[in-house]
């Protein structure tokens, strides 16, 4: 029995190396099985039907073996659980001889198992290891216990017999995450008067190792998409310049200003600015396009100036490459074409945000 619980505890240690994960989630559940060793206690052959100990020498044998189970849980928090288990509880033999002359009677062998629910309190051992929990488990356990009869016993008390009947359990253990869906515990469990139509009310003790798989596993975290919103802001290069000037006037700073409140409630220092000038069709166009870019960069300091970071900012000149005016103005001539192309002449400022946003991806195939 020694020997058995040191391999065990030698087996769960050898698997705490494993990476650490997160707590169990909410309202899932999960399955497992377990195999250890089982040693039945307080069987006194003196109760024990049909043993007269005036008359024979009766002696307890083969009380350890291997025992098992499997279990179903719910999970209702990280520190909160309800198992429905089977656990085989083991079985022990007597044998009874003839005092006078040492003759073999006979053989009894009781066996049990049975079907439990039980609460499972938890609690981390972070100390240690993020994925190590302690745990206790206690509740009911309806045992079924068996008890058969051969030889000369068997013909004088009959073959056996088989008693059910509910006995409380305690459980003590150690829980250790070993990835998403799968842990292992290490396990001590105490099953207290297994009744017998024999007069014996044993106790099952069992050393147990297991391995648990979550059906309901916790929720994949959403993969973090970044999604880039362009936030184009479009000024008036009449407002923010003289014709054919790349100088700030003082209604341009002003309009600069009242986009900085914006730019700071965007939180420019995770996006990508760009400054972009442009022109109208009058004038070459290598005029036009070293003008834009001219205005572009006059923006594009003051925007610095004012706090924007450099290393995020940057800016080009279209020239007259890009008209919002198409063709209503072609036949205009002088002032009146000026005054119609005014919307070619402008400063756009666009804004790429990237906006951190959790996507729930839904596997249509489950």
């Amino acid at each position: 029995m020694k020997k058995t619980t040191l391999a065990l505890a030698i087996a769960v240690a050898s698997l705490t190396t494993a990476a650490a994960n997160a707590a169990y989630e909410d309202n899932t559940f999960y399955t497992g099985a377990k195999i250890g060793w089982s040693e039945l206690y307080r069987l006194d052959a003196n109760k024990v039907r049909g043993y007269d100990k005036d008359e024979a020498g009766i002696k307890t044998s083969n009380r350890s073996n291997v025992a098992g189970g499997a279990f179903l849980g719910y999970q209702a928090n990280p520190y909160l659980a309800f198992e429905l288990g089977y656990d085989w509880l083991g079985s022990a033999k007597y044998k009874r001889t003839y005092r006078d002359d040492h003759t073999k009677a006979g053989n009894s062998k009781v066996s049990a198992q049975g079907v439990s629910l039980t609460g499972k309190l938890s609690y981390p051992l972070s100390f240690i290891s993020d994925d190590l929990d302690i745990y206790g488990r206690a509740g009911g356990m309806v045992t079924i216990a068996k008890w058969k009869n051969s030889g000369d016993v068997k013909e004088e008390y009959g073959k056996g017999g088989t008693k059910t009947d509910v006995s409380p359990v305690y459980a003590l253990g150690l829980d250790y995450r070993l990835s998403e869906d799968f842990s292992t515990r290490l396990e001590y469990q105490y099953t207290q008067h297994i009744h017998t139509k024999s007069n014996a009310s044993p106790d099952a003790g069992t050393v147990s190792l297991g391995i648990t798989y979550r059906l309901g596993s916790p929720t994949v975290a959403a993969p973090v998409e970044i999604k880039t919103e362009v936030n184009r802001y479009v000024l008036n290069e009449d407002v923010l310049f003289a014709y054919a000037k790349a100088d700030l006037k003082a209604e341009g700073r002003q309009a600069l200003d009242n986009l900085l409140t914006t730019l700071v409630k965007i939180n420019p220092t995770q996006s990508a600015i760009v400054v972009i000038g442009h022109t109208d069709r009058i004038g070459s166009d290598s005029y036009n396009q070293k003008l834009s870019e001219r205005r572009a960069h006059t923006v594009l300091t003051y925007l610095v100036q004012k706090g924007v970071p450099a290393e995020i900012i940057s800016s080009r000149g279209m020239g007259k490459a890009q008209p919002v005016t198409g063709t209503k103005c072609n036949a205009l001539r002088g002032a009146d074409l000026k005054a119609c192309l005014a919307p070619d002449r402008r400063v756009e400022i666009e804004v790429k945000a990237r906006n951190v946003q959790e996507v729930q991806v839904i596997d249509q195939t489950k």
